[in-house]
């Protein structure tokens, strides 16, 4: 199993906001994240939308960022827009417990993501709301159980959605809480050996009569 080095936060955030004030309205990212229940991540995904003169400013610092053993990256473009990929090539865990947290607990999955968190006077000490606005960020969130507890915009049973539009990307920790799916609940893989020792025998029973 591999382990992902996360990108510092700073780096993201200085990233994003140079690229608003460039050019407004035109910086769409999404994120993709599958929780396993033992805590690791698969499927992981990160998409940007942009223009060229955008992609220009941060091709440079994506490719230099990003291990190609850990991710796939791909560039779709259409006309002056582009898509740009990253897609996990393999499991991923955190390094990270306070940026990135994923914690199991006895009957619970506690996803928190705080990578892109930042002071919000700092951002507004520096950067206008306006231009802030040009930014939109998406974040995808697959848990391994029904989720009950989560500050998502949309929920339904195990996965939810962010949709953000400017400081608030940079000001919003991603959080979720979900159940546990039987399987990965300590002892019930002992419970279930029971079981089938118990239907086993009454097999062997009826084959004995």
């Amino acid at each position: 199993m591999s382990q992902i080095t996360l990108l510092q936060k700073n780096c993201i955030l200085a990233g994003l906001l140079i690229i608003s004030l460039l050019i407004a309205g035109c910086f769409t990212a999404s994120i993709y994240v599958k929780v396993n229940p033992d805590t690791t991540i698969s499927n992981y995904k990160v998409t940007i939308e942009t223009t060229s003169m955008v992609y220009n400013v941060i091709v440079g610092q994506i490719k230099s960022n990003f291990d190609p053993d850990l991710f796939n990256y791909e560039e779709k473009w259409t006309g002056d827009k582009v898509i740009i990929l990253l897609t996990s090539k393999t499991t991923l865990e955190s390094t990270d417990q306070y940026l990135w947290r994923i914690e199991k607990t006895a009957d619970r999955m506690i996803y928190e993501d705080k990578r892109l968190i930042s002071e919000r006077d700092e951002i507004q000490n520096e950067y206008s709301e306006a231009v802030l606005n040009s930014i939109s960020f998406h974040y995808y969130l697959e848990m391994p159980g029904k989720i009950i507890d989560s500050n998502a915009n949309k929920i339904d049973n195990n996965k939810a959605e962010w949709h953000l539009q400017g400081s608030t990307a940079f000001s919003t920790p991603i959080y979720a809480v979900s159940e546990l799916p039987a399987f990965s609940i300590p002892g019930f893989d002992v419970i279930l050996a029971f079981f089938g020792i118990i239907f086993s025998l009454f097999l062997i029973d009826r084959k004995t009569i």
